[in-house]
């Protein structure tokens, strides 16, 4: 995308490094942002263009990343989506296994729904999910059928 004279944005980002390898680029650029839309992206665009202007020299600008394995639920070592994902640019985040079919609604409900961060899950086959290595084991608490409904 390129500036054109008559867009105007609310957001500019000045002077960064953008790494989009779908469009191909990674080069210092500047990058506009109307609503929660890329506007263009260019080397340099006005500054007057854009309500507000960020200057993020020195900093990378990529699109959102995905954290394919995160703990949000079950495990001790779990945290809150938008705590361990947001400050790092990840904007989406797989929940590797943490809730169970038993708890997979209090997960959603405190978790999923609150978050502003995608969260995405695996379900564990045990009910109880991650509840450590005694309820891990239990054979008695893995359903297929309920894992799967």
């Amino acid at each position: 995308m390129t500036m054109n004279a008559a867009i105007r944005s609310g957001l500019l980002l000045k002077g960064g490094h953008v790494i989009d390898p779908a469009n191909g680029i990674d080069a210092p650029m500047d990058v506009a942002v109307s609503g929660i839309k890329i506007a263009a992206i260019a080397p340099d665009i006005p500054s007057g263009s854009a309500a507000r202007v960020a200057d993020v020299a020195g900093c990378y600008v990529t699109p959102g990343l995905i954290d394919l394995h995160a703990h949000a639920w079950g495990s001790l070592a779990a945290m809150f989506p938008d705590e361990m994902c947001l400050p790092y640019g990840v904007t989406t985040m797989l929940d590797a296994g943490g809730s169970g079919w038993r708890n997979f609604d209090e997960f959603r409900q405190k978790r999923i729904v609150p978050a502003v961060t995608r969260v995405f899950a695996l379900l564990n086959i045990v009910g109880a999910g991650m509840a450590g290595d005694d309820a891990e084991q239990d054979v008695s608490d893995m359903d297929a059928g309920a894992t799967a409904e």
